[in-house]
C-alpha cells in the first residue's frame, strides 16, 4: 500500500452510442447473433483526486454541489462512491474530491465513468492494478448491485479504452474492439448536444429488456433491427463511409423509438427534427433516452449552425463536446515521479 499522504489525480471519459445499445446487456445481444454496441469516448470527463488519508472505517466524498459526505459500510446499497471505495478499501480512509464531471443524468455515461475512474484511482493507491476487465466486470457489478437492474458495458469500456469502441456480443464473453478510424473525421462529423432534461435511463432499460425476454414479438422485432443498424454503422465507420454511418444512425434511432413510449420525449423530438432540417444526416438520444442528450452526426461545416439551432429550439441545451477522447481512464503524472503516465495492465494471454 502506498504512503497515505499520496494522492492520485484520475481522468475518465464518458461516451455517446452511436447504435446497438442496450444490445450490450446480456443476454440481450446474445438473443441477437452477431450483435455490436459502437460508442464513442467523448472529451467530457470525470476528474477525481483520490488519496487514503482519511478516518478509518470512512469514506469522504467532497464535490461543488453537495460538499462533504462522509459515507460509512452501511451506504454501500444507496452510493456508488461507498460501494466502489469499500469493495477495494474494506477499512475505509479513501478521500475523494470530484473535480469535473457531466452534467447529472445527461444520459452519456456519467457514473460509470466515475465509477471506472475512482476504482482505478484506488486500485493504484492500494498497489493492487487490475486489468481493463476486471475494472470493467467491478463496476458494472456495482452498479447493477445499486440500481438493482441488468447493466451493461458500453460506458465502462468507453472509458477505459477512450476512442471509438466496438463491443461484439458473443457466447462465453464479450470481445471489444478499438475500431482504427481518424480521430479528426469523426471530429467534423459528430458532435452531442444536452437538451437540458435529467434522464433516468435504469428502469426503461429493464422495462425492454425483459420484455425480450418474454419474447415480445414487436420488441424482438425493433432489437433485430437495432442489431442490424449496428453492424451496419461499425462496417460504414471503418470504410470512412460518412453517408453509411449516418444511415445507420437514423435506422438505429426509428427501431429504437418503437422499444417503449418513454425512449423518446417531445423535447428529444424536436432536437433530433431540428437538426436534420438544419442538415444533420441523422441524430438520436444518447443512451436509455427519456431525456438527456443527442448525438448528431452531420457534413462536415454544418456543425455551427446546427448547434446555433438547437440553442434556439430548448430552453435550458446546451453543447457538450465534439468528436472523440483519444484517451481511456488515465492516472496523472503525480510529483517527483518520472514523466510518465500509468498504464492499465496488460490483458493476461493464454501462455500467462
Amino acid at each position: 500500500m502506498t504512503a497515505a499522504s499520496e494522492k492520485v489525480r484520475v481522468m475518465a471519459p464518458c461516451r455517446a452510442d452511436l447504435a446497438g445499445g442496450t444490445l450490450d446487456i446480456w443476454p440481450i445481444g446474445i438473443l441477437h447473433p452477431g450483435s455490436v454496441t459502437v460508442s464513442m469516448a467523448i472529451p467530457v470527463e470525470v476528474e477525481l483526486v483520490v488519496d487514503l488519508g482519511g478516518e478509518e472505517g470512512i469514506v469522504t466524498h467532497r464535490d461543488r454541489q453537495c460538499g462533504m459526505t462522509q459515507l460509512r459500510p452501511e451506504d454501500v446499497e444507496e452510493s456508488l462512491t461507498a460501494a466502489v471505495a469499500f469493495a477495494l478499501a474494506p477499512e475505509g480512509r479513501a478521500r475523494v474530491t470530484v473535480i469535473s464531471q457531466a452534467p447529472l443524468r445527461s444520459g452519456v455515461g456519467g457514473s460509470s465513468a466515475y465509477g471506472i475512474a475512482l476504482a482505478r484511482g484506488l486500485a493504484e493507491l492500494l498497489g493492487r492494478p487490475r486489468t481493463e476487465a476486471g475494472l470493467v466486470a467491478l463496476i458494472r457489478d456495482l452498479e447493477a448491485r445499486l440500481l438493482q437492474t441488468a447493466t451493461g458495458e458500453q460506458d465502462h469500456w468507453s472509458a477505459v479504452r477512450g476512442g471509438l469502441v466496438a463491443v461484439h456480443s458473443e457466447p462465453g464473453g464479450n470481445r471489444i474492439e478499438s475500431l482504427d478510424v481518424a480521430p479528426e473525421w469523426v471530429r467534423d462529423r459528430a458532435f452531442v448536444y444536452f437538451s437540458g432534461n435529467r434522464h433516468q435511463s435504469g428502469m426503461v432499460n429493464w422495462r425492454v429488456v425483459r420484455r425480450r425476454l418474454d419474447g415480445d414479438r414487436p420488441t424482438c422485432k425493433a432489437f433485430a433491427a437495432i442489431a442490424e443498424a449496428a453492424v451496419g454503422c461499425r462496417v460504414a465507420l471503418l470504410a470512412g463511409d460518412e453517408a453509411g454511418v449516418g444511415e445507420a444512425i437514423r435506422r438505429e434511432w426509428k427501431a429504437r423509438r418503437r422499444l417503449a413510449p418513454e425512449v423518446s420525449t417531445p423535447e428529444l423530438d424536436d432536437l433530433v427534427r431540428t437538426a436534420c432540417e438544419q442538415g444533420a444526416m441523422a441524430a438520436k438520444a444518447c443512451g436509455a433516452g427519456g431525456g438527456g442528450s443527442v448525438v448528431v452526426w452531420h457534413p462536415p461545416g454544418l456543425r455551427e449552425s446546427i448547434v446555433e439551432a438547437l440553442d434556439a429550439a430548448v430552453d435550458n441545451g446546451r453543447f457538450l463536446s465534439a468528436g472523440t477522447a483519444l484517451e481511456g481512464c488515465r492516472i496523472a503524472v503525480p510529483p517527483g515521479s518520472t514523466g510518465e503516465v500509468c498504464a492499465l495492465p496488460a490483458e493476461p494471454t493464454l501462455e500467462s
